[in-house]
């Protein structure tokens, strides 16, 4: 091989390196703060404690290491709401954070275990949200996903049923790689919600539909 041929080879790898590094460093914050991520923080916790009739039953601190790994300090709400009509209760947590970071972690990833079987693929759906006064109705788009507790022979009381997405602070969107959708923006939104179900019921997806609008204006839209 001439000189000038190897030469050139390694200069073609280090702008590959480079590139690569300086896209996981931007996703990431490594090469500085992020511009809006404080205002995105605030109006995510100004989401109210009570929704219709959806009330906060009890605030949740998350783990210090998910925390760390997420790079999400002071950018969450987790929470469970208890309905004070039908009593059902859904937990969620909502996140902001470096695109990189807050993308890749799904229920079918970090849930489950010896304990819980996953009940086949994961489900698009679509839940309506009701829209401001002048404009169109909306769709927000959900992963569907439920788990089966073995433990206890697959009772209805062992499922659980998981919804999540991602957005940017206007909609919810289910995409199989939000993280090359999302590329261009530096932070996001996670939504996942969960509930124990039993029969056909859903109450998660009534508490989306429930609360899903307000959620939606206490949102700062993500640069």
């Amino acid at each position: 091989m001439k000189l000038t041929q190897l030469f050139t080879g390694v200069v073609v790898v280090a702008a590959v390196i480079l590139a690569v590094s300086y896209y996981c460093g931007a996703q990431t914050g490594r090469w500085g703060a992020f511009t809006g991520l404080e205002d995105c923080q605030q109006s995510l916790r100004s989401v109210p404690m009570q929704i219709g009739d959806w009330l906060a039953e009890k605030e949740y601190e998350l783990e210090k290491s998910a925390v760390a790994e997420l790079q999400i300090q002071n950018g969450y709400i987790n929470r469970t709401y208890k309905n004070t009509k039908t009593q059902a209760v859904v937990y969620i947590t909502i996140i902001v954070g470096p695109t990189g970071r807050v993308t890749v972690h799904t229920p079918e990833i970090c849930f489950g275990g010896r304990d819980y079987e996953r009940e086949g693929d994961r489900k698009n759906v679509s839940v309506p949200v009701a829209a401001a006064a002048g404009a169109e109705p909306a769709n927000d788009n959900f992963w569907m996903v439920s788990f089966t507790n073995k433990a206890i022979g697959g009772l209805e009381s062992g499922k659980i049923t998981f919804y999540y997405a991602i957005g940017l602070g206007k909609e919810w969107v289910a995409v199989e790689n939000p993280r090359y959708m999302f590329r261009k923006n530096r932070y996001a939104y996670k939504l996942q919600a969960e509930a124990s179900v039993s029969g056909d019921a859903d109450s998660v997806k009534d508490f989306l539909q429930d609360c899903l609008p307000v959620i939606h204006q206490h949102l700062k839209e993500c640069r």
